[in-house]
């Protein structure tokens, strides 16, 4: 069991680095890019590095303009973002994915995709809330699913405070 975790983690550190790589190489079109936030809460070094892999995948496709943040929580249900400010240079997220600290010791099993009502995003942003999801599923291997503003009151609540305080586009 621990050599094929092992092998796992050795996999999604070589990912990393070949996506970091070749998206490096590619030109930046951040005026068509969606525009994504992820909010890692993991404390493990498995999580963490599913996180990175997570990253330099969507990175990767060229979709996506990724920023990360770190938040330290004590629960799954926790504000990530409570009193943090977006940085005065930076435009609003379409997308903001929620990593919770519950996946690590198996206490919950989503992520959170916090955007707009699907009937008001733009149709590249709907796409990309969707691939964002399953990558993230693949990426954690089957063991997380992704949880959008029509499945989940938090996430629709999340929307609307990140909304009111510039987060959101």
């Amino acid at each position: 069991m621990t050599t094929q975790r092992n092998r796992i983690g050795l996999a999604l550190v070589l990912a990393i680095v070949v996506l970091s790589v070749a998206a490096g190489a590619q030109p930046e079109t951040e005026s068509s890019a969606i525009r994504l936030l992820i909010v890692d809460e993991t404390k493990t070094f498995l999580s963490t590095m599913r996180v990175g892999a997570l990253v330099g995948v969507l990175k990767g496709a060229g979709l996506f303009e990724v920023d990360v943040k770190f938040a330290d929580v004590a629960t799954s249900w926790d504000d990530p973002l409570d009193g943090e400010t977006l940085d005065p240079g930076l435009e609003p997220y379409d997308i903001v994915v929620v990593i919770p600290v519950g996946i690590d010791d198996g206490t919950v099993d989503w992520v959170l995709l916090v955007s707009g009502p699907p009937p008001l995003l733009d149709p590249a942003v709907l796409a990309g809330l969707g691939a964002v999801g399953q990558i993230t599923s693949q990426v954690f291997e089957g063991n997380v699913r992704a949880v959008g503003i029509t499945d989940h009151l938090l996430v629709a609540l999340l929307y609307g405070i990140y909304s009111a305080e510039g987060w959101m586009r």
